[in-house]
């Protein structure tokens, strides 16, 4: 059993659930001793993490994940050890936030038109708590509306479906991701700019939960590494385990970092468990050693 997570978020993040001090709690029971939050384009719960962190002996690792635009793929950076005091990261949550809310029409009107659905967007919005992504109230709203229970497309959705858990995530994925039919572009920071920012601030970028995205696409593999991506989330609770084998492969071929991480994020992701991420070859210790090395710490 590994003794580090490091891909988790916080409710600062616009779809996380515990505090970071909550987060500490949970980290200490399962027994993990190196952490990383990486709240969603956000610093704002590192300092208070770290301080939890001290009671336990837990080292917690400043991160930030990056929502970016790698050509046309939403692809996800997390930047280890930056100086999130620079003023880029200032009000990026919020400048991504924005451009979220710009698609979001256009969301309403795709899954109109695909399901022939009724879409109440004032409701959407009343119902979506300050500060998270109507996104998940959106579709949560859509699946589990009684009128919507027939609708073929959301069977595998729908409690007991093969897709059900996590529901909002895995219907994105399916039907909303680059190359589907609900798919809808939205702006946001650029993939080589969010890299470029992550190294002048002192910091590595690795690219988290790379899955169906960049899988035997070595072709966009070798761009991302042009561009300067200093590790892969090899394991991660998206993929299956084919999917970590062959990033685990990948990064020993061109000799970048390998990490791992669950991604954990509450309630809104509830099969997914800290400190699990598929990796049961042995404690990790080689992993996290060479990733703390690559930090200099």
């Amino acid at each position: 059993m590994t003794n580090f997570d490091l891909h988790m978020h916080s409710n600062i993040s616009n779809d996380g659930e515990l505090t970071p001090e909550e987060l500490i709690e949970l980290a200490h029971k399962q027994g993990l001793r190196y952490v990383a939050l990486s709240d969603h384009n956000d610093y704002r719960g590192i300092e208070k993490m770290q301080e939890a962190g001290k009671r336990y002996d837990i080292q917690v690792i400043p991160a930030i994940e990056f929502d970016t635009l790698f050509d046309i793929h939403e692809v996800h950076v997390l930047g280890y050890n930056i100086d999130y005091h620079h003023p880029y990261f200032t009000d990026l949550a919020k400048q991504v936030d924005d451009k979220i809310l710009v698609g979001m029409a256009q969301r309403f009107e795709k899954f109109r038109q695909a399901y022939g659905v009724t879409l109440d967007e004032k409701e959407v919005y009343a119902r979506t708590p300050k500060g998270e992504n109507p996104f998940f109230t959106l579709v949560s709203m859509m699946l589990n509306d009684p009128a919507n229970k027939d609708i073929s497309e959301f069977q595998d959705y729908l409690p007991g479906g093969r897709r059900s858990t996590p529901q909002v995530v895995n219907f994105y994925w399916d039907k909303c991701c680059v190359g589907t039919d609900n798919y809808v572009k939205v702006e946001y920071p650029d993939f080589k700019k969010t890299v470029d920012i992550i190294h002048e601030t002192g910091g590595i970028a690795v690219l988290a939960h790379p899955w169906k995205t960049f899988y035997k696409r070595e072709n966009l593999l070798e761009k991302a590494f042009a561009w300067g991506i200093d590790g892969i989330e090899a394991y991660s609770n998206y993929h299956e385990p084919k999917h970590n084998a062959y990033y685990e492969e990948i990064a020993k071929k061109y000799h970048v970092l390998m990490t791992c991480g669950s991604d954990f994020h509450g309630s809104k992701k509830p099969n997914i468990m800290m400190g699990e991420y598929g990796y049961h070859k042995d404690d990790g210790a080689d992993i996290l050693q060479t990733f703390l090395k690559k930090l200099g710490r």
